[in-house]
């Protein structure tokens, strides 16, 4: 019998459903809290969404989800970044192979797997219990499809046969207070980056950190990419696309997210997300000192940044 596309995702999505199911049956509150590492892991609910939270582990304190699950709708991404992220379709529609530095509760990876039936999803995390709360609390099952390495996100890609090359990469990594680790932002990263991409590759990075140096590591990456995109939320993150491919004006970047959205009839508006994204080059009031910001490198983590 023909295994058809809406066939195939109907039972994956029943799948998720029977995992998660439990979850409405639970008070509000917090359901899980486990020290790891430095950081403080819990799982959250209100009402019928549950949140992944990492906090320092000294203060307690956290302005970060890592994970947002509507247990409801667990397609849908709730998120305006994670919904950014997906714009990397525009450029690579049909990807084969997905790399993800960073694996939370695992929304991002799930959304790639259910609706990209090809696609192979590889994921990097450091803390092996982010990995147990997704596949415990979020619903996340692991096939030959999607697959998760208890590693650093960097040094694993640099291993990866030079055969592989990834159609798109997505650098989604931070530590509870928010800030991204400086390995994940240099040129000597976004340059392994580059090697590790398809020829019409797309790279995905999730800035959530100061302004300035969100600006920096955007200004660092423009060092490796030609063209490089961005959207800036109000709640101070960005998402920056970045690749080599010829530049794509915004009507054309509408038009293809509108296709992408009405062909796989997404649970989110991938539309919305087309209309926030400009040219860093468009964007020249958004930090007034950019000639005086440093390109980071490997070589020396800036004063400041773990201010």
């Amino acid at each position: 019998m023909t295994d058809y596309k809406g066939d195939r995702q109907s039972r994956n999505l029943a799948l998720i459903n029977e995992q998660i199911n439990w979850l409405q049956q639970q008070p509000d509150g917090i359901l899980f809290q486990q020290n790891s590492g430095d950081n403080c892991i819990a799982v959250k609910k209100i009402k019928s969404v549950l949140l992944l939270l990492l906090a320092d582990r000294e203060t307690l304190s956290t302005n970060v989800a890592q994970s947002i699950l509507d247990l409801n709708n667990p397609l849908n991404l709730i998120f305006p970044y994670a919904r950014a992220m997906l714009l990397a379709l525009v450029w690579k529609n049909q990807p084969k192979n997905i790399y993800i530095i960073g694996f939370g509760g695992g929304s991002i990876p799930r959304v790639f797997h259910h609706y990209f039936a090809d696609a192979i999803v590889e994921c990097t995390d450091i803390d092996p219990t982010v990995v147990e709360v997704a596949h415990n609390f979020f619903g996340i099952l692991f096939d030959d499809r999607l697959k998760v390495a208890i590693q650093d996100g960097r040094e694993y890609l640099a291993q990866q046969k030079s055969t592989v090359k990834n159609d798109i990469i997505i650098v989604d990594a931070g530590f509870g207070s928010g800030y991204m680790p400086y390995r994940l932002v240099t040129q000597e990263f976004y340059q392994l980056c580059k090697t590790r991409l398809s020829s019409a590759g797309v790279l995905v990075v999730h800035l959530f950190h100061k302004q300035e140096f969100n600006a920096a590591a955007v200004k660092t990456i423009q060092t490796v990419f030609a063209q490089v995109y961005i959207c800036n939320f109000e709640t101070g993150n960005s998402i920056v696309i970045a690749t080599n491919t010829p530049d794509l004006a915004k009507n054309e970047i509408f038009l293809k997210a509108e296709l992408i959205q009405d062909f796989h009839n997404l649970e989110f508006s991938l539309i919305e997300m087309s209309l926030q994204l400009k040219k860093v080059a468009q964007l020249p009031e958004w930090v007034k000192n950019w000639e005086t910001l440093p390109i980071f490198t490997d070589a020396e983590i800036p004063a400041g940044y773990w201010d």
